[in-house]
């Protein structure tokens, strides 16, 4: 058994009343291809069997280091807990729900040895079931260029699939939100590192009834605006967009509920194209990086411009023929597939 005292990855796991699939997740971590790891798995005071899954666990793989919460601290909190007590030179996360598949840790690790500029790498993950029966894919951007394009609207991370680079982790301040942590990370360390997604399954994503993550409460709702409007103005600089207006542009990303004020449109459009622009300037971006952006910066357009017709229709006009002016091949393309 690889000795857990100069671990080079430590597999963080905080975890509150999981026993229904712990075993799994657990065994996921202890039968990866790459040994060389500490597993710190922080009980958050939990009041099913999961403390004595983990003490049974401990008893026959030392790599498995137990720290207890004596009071419920929530899951960032019991993050935190578990990176200050790791050793590794790299943190792969963990959710209790979830399987690790056996060459993540090593396919991850190799990955950012060979790229000391990343600070962060994830991967595509499989959506199961209770039972482990594969649902689906979710196949994520993997180029950084358009990983962070995407963090302006929303997470583009599996949070259970990623690896980190722990002195980077703890020079931004380690996890801070306290609903939507993973994603107010992802910005922080984006700002200071390149990111990326490897472009293949190596973790699945366990979804159910008695999930915790599917309740999703206001407050998380609240955040995620919170954390896009920090990303915004990062970017926009000397613009400041207030709440009411990030909760628009969630809208065009979601496609619901529609804008029915005209001038809101307007505005909404002038804000995405400029947040286009100021991207475009800061980052150098690949030939392909630049297509798969625009693509996505064409989609919301259409989106508002479809909605502006509805609203006023000589606006939305107007809009529909600048959108052909400024993206003259992606709107035939489009007009193409509409027929």
């Amino acid at each position: 058994m690889p000795s857990k005292n100069h671990p080079i990855i430590s597999v963080i796991l905080p975890v509150f009343n999981g026993e229904d699939h712990l075993d799994a997740c657990i065994e996921s971590v202890l039968h990866q291809s790459y040994t060389n790891f500490e597993f710190v798995i922080v009980d958050d005071a939990s009041t099913d069997k999961t403390s004595q899954i983990l003490k049974e666990f401990a008893m026959k793989d030392n790599r498995i280091i137990i720290v207890t919460h004596e009071v419920n601290q929530k899951q960032t909190v019991a993050a935190n807990t578990a990176i200050k007590h790791s050793k590794g030179k790299y943190i792969a996360r963990m959710d209790a729900d979830d399987i690790a598949l056996p060459m993540r840790f090593k396919k991850q690790f190799e990955f950012l040895e060979k790229k000391p500029a990343f600070g962060l790498v994830g991967s595509w993950t499989d959506t199961i079931n209770e039972t482990g029966e594969i649902l689906g894919q979710w196949k994520t951007a993997s180029e950084t260029g358009v990983l962070n394009w995407n963090l302006l609207f929303g997470t583009s991370f599996a949070h259970s699939s990623v690896m980190m680079r722990t002195a980077l982790v703890k020079e931004v301040g380690y996890y801070q939100s306290p609903e939507a942590e993973d994603y107010d990370l992802w910005s922080r360390l984006s700002r200071v590192s390149e990111v990326a997604n490897l472009p293949e399954v190596l973790q699945q994503k366990r979804v159910w009834g008695g999930q915790l993550a599917l309740k999703v409460p206001t407050e998380t709702i609240d955040c995620v605006l919170q954390i896009m409007q920090n990303n915004m103005n990062y970017l926009l600089k000397n613009t400041h967009l207030d709440l009411n207006m990030v909760r628009s542009i969630r809208k065009v990303s979601d496609k619901s509920p529609m804008i029915d004020d005209s001038q809101m449109i307007s505005a909404v459009k002038n804000i995405l194209l400029q947040l286009h622009v100021n991207y475009l300037s800061k980052f150098d971006l690949t030939i392909n990086e630049k297509k798969k952006v625009s693509r996505d910066i064409f989609k919301k357009l259409r989106t508002l411009v479809d909605w502006q017709y509805s609203a006023n229709s000589s606006k939305g006009l107007i809009d529909k023929f600048n959108l052909a002016y400024r993206f003259p091949k992606l709107y035939l393309n489009n007009l193409l597939q509409r027929k």
